[in-house]
């Protein structure tokens, strides 16, 4: 459908409910008139309903061109105060022809022949009787078209903003995934081609083998825009891997993950980043041997993710907490989860970096893997 055809489709449809609130609204203000009728006179109470119903049923048939004028002519900006009097205007005429569709209705019903009064004289007295209680009923019909529409434009705006947010993040995403894959490429290249160069032909094999499996597991999750933290782990645990033969026993590495926390869902490409962080502006401006910790927690509703580091810390110049990978993954936490959720960088009383995400725990119930969420 078009973008004209929906907003069409939209209009039909705020028509067809201010015409279904008008006449259960008409239907409510008859029944009681009618029965204060029959009380004061026990007869004919069908009668004094159908009379009691008439102004509404009339503007049943006046629903229709009404509802369309306030379509073409909505009382918004930026021509507010033109449209509001041009309604104002033809509110006047629709009392009028309002008045003109009861009068034939009414002479039948109230036999005005009978009782020696003109249609003309009764059509003139109908004007006087109607034309103000006409006018309030129409614009409670506008006070109500316009309460729906407004209505519908800020669902409408949400769901725009919503959709906005997610296609943000999945873009971050997609940047992010943009610049590791080559920078993590060339990085790991050059160890295999230092381990070659020292004849350290097993462990080169055993790097190229985690490189395979580390970008193709990249390359199969690049439509998934949340993973299990299971498998977010196993890609660190890999990245990691290659780090080791890179670094040696310059690297000590300890995976601590909770095991109520495998099954939530946490953004794709969290980690990576922040560990990659600490490795090369921690761990690697150490002389001696470097820790590295990445490890998970549950509290409450909360999930607690944290990647710490041994290394000169932020005051010494080490972790930043400004370059890409972590304003990146900053603003990807904003977007999906809102401002209750983010990632800080703090410096360790004893030295190094504790970089900590914290997220909405939210369980992952299927297998995400295969493109389907929980």
């Amino acid at each position: 459908m078009t973008q004209g055809g929906a907003l069409e489709g939209t209009g039909l449809s705020a028509m067809r409910r201010v015409w279904v609130l008008g006449m259960a609204a008409g239907l409510l203000g008859a029944v009681p008139h009618a029965l204060r009728a029959y009380a004061e006179e026990p007869r004919d109470f069908l009668l004094k309903l159908a009379l009691a119903l008439v102004p509404y049923s009339a503007w049943a048939l006046l629903g229709p061109p009404v509802l369309a004028v306030f379509q073409r002519i909505p009382p918004e900006r930026p021509r507010l105060l033109r449209h509001l009097g041009l309604l104002l205007v033809a509110g006047a005429g629709f009392v009028q022809v309002h008045v003109l569709l009861l009068a034939p209705v009414l002479s039948a019903l109230q036999q005005w022949s009978g009782h020696g009064v003109s249609f003309t004289e009764g059509l003139w007295r109908l004007l006087l009787e109607r034309g103000a209680l006409g006018y309030f009923e129409y614009l409670l019909l506008l006070a109500a078209w316009s309460a729906l529409r407004t209505t519908r434009r800020l669902r409408e705006r949400e769901l725009a903003e919503s959709r906005l947010a997610v296609q943000l993040a999945e873009a971050r995403l997609q940047a992010l995934r943009a610049q590791l894959d080559p920078h993590f490429l060339f990085n790991t290249l050059n160890a295999v081609a230092g381990l070659v160069r020292q004849q350290r032909n097993p462990e080169a094999v055993e790097a190229l083998a985690e490189l395979g499996h580390l970008l193709r597991a990249s390359l199969e999750g690049r439509g998934d825009h949340e993973v299990l933290l299971e498998d977010e782990l196993e890609l660190v645990r890999r990245f990691l891997g290659i780090e080791q033969l890179r670094f040696g026993g310059h690297l000590e590495v300890h995976l601590t993950p909770g095991q109520d926390t495998l099954k939530a869902r946490v953004p794709a490409l969290i980690l990576q980043p922040l560990v990659e962080n600490a490795i090369k502006h921690g761990i690697a401006r150490k002389a001696a041997r470097g820790q590295l910790q990445v490890s998970t927690a549950r509290e409450g509703n909360r999930l607690l993710l944290e990647v710490r580091d041994d290394g000169p810390g932020l005051r010494a110049g080490g972790a930043g907490g400004t370059g890409i990978g972590v304003a990146n993954t900053r603003a990807r936490i904003q977007q999906l989860y809102g401002e209750h959720y983010g990632l800080t960088l703090e410096d360790l009383p004893g030295g190094g970096v504790l970089a900590k995400v914290e997220l909405p725990f939210i369980e992952g119930k299927t297998d995400m893997r295969r493109g389907t969420r929980g």
